[in-house]
């Protein structure tokens, strides 16, 4: 089916065939922004295993899958969920016994995916604009970029702890855009969860699902315009009428 447009006055301006289409968003999409843990990093079960000591230390006896349920949501949602189960009131030190857990898990045995760090020296020597967007803390973003030996490339941090509401809210998404200085509609985002996936459509922009920690058809149900597995694959996903190779 054809996308028509009115020119405002009742009569049709024209229209464009869902390929047409295509080609014009493909051709609008100018930055990209990035989740870390398990799109940027292979650190997501580091990031999960975290909390069950910090957990276990406080009476509360969760295994990974339970943790791995909320991965792309804030460390807040995960608190208040089970606050909500349990009844336990959570002191102001879970936030840092949690990120000293995970430091020391992640610390020499974090790597990127391949592929990715090439990609992204390409990305950025073509001055593609490109941001974080994580659930995580500012400090947790940097040290596991850092790890992953891929700190250099990226200017924009922005963590969860800085908005209102988290994924699947676009808030996150939205501050990025605004500190890239580039329109919604004009990012694509890529990400590995259900979350992420709904934030970055509700925020307007392209959903670009990456299979690490979820199957290609759970992150299309959750709004995933396409989903890959292998970071070479990514660039004909987002320009596949050569745009990226042509620059």
């Amino acid at each position: 089916m054809a996308t028509t447009f009115s020119d405002g006055c009742g009569s049709s301006a024209g229209s464009l065939s869902p390929a047409l289409l295509r080609r014009f968003f493909e051709a609008m999409t100018r930055a990209l922004i990035w989740d870390c843990d398990g799109v940027l990093v292979d650190s997501e079960k580091h990031s999960c295993s975290a909390w069950l000591p910090v957990l276990h230390r406080r009476g509360i006896d969760v295994d990974l899958d339970y943790i791995e349920t909320f991965i792309g949501r804030s460390d807040g949602d995960l608190l208040q969920a089970l606050s909500a189960d349990t009844g336990c009131v959570f002191d102001d030190d879970v936030l840092e016994e949690r990120a000293l857990e995970y430091f020391r898990l992640a610390e020499g045995a974090t790597e990127s995916f391949p592929g990715l760090p090439q990609l992204l020296a390409r990305l950025r020597r073509d001055r593609v604009p490109m941001a974080v967007a994580s659930s995580g803390r500012l400090d947790k973003i940097r040290f596991s970029l850092r790890q992953a030996g891929i700190d250099n490339c990226f200017d924009i941090l922005c963590s969860a702890t800085e908005v209102a509401l988290g994924k699947p809210a676009p808030d996150l998404f939205l501050l990025a855009a605004e500190r890239l200085g580039v329109a919604p509609v004009d990012c694509a985002v890529v990400e590995d969860s259900v979350p992420g996936l709904q934030g970055a459509a509700a925020a307007g922009m392209r959903p670009i699902g990456f299979t690490a920690s979820h199957p290609a058809s759970m992150l299309l149900d959750a709004g995933a315009e396409t989903t890959f597995d292998d970071y070479r694959q990514l660039p004909d996903l987002i320009w596949p009428n050569g745009i990226f190779h042509d620059k």
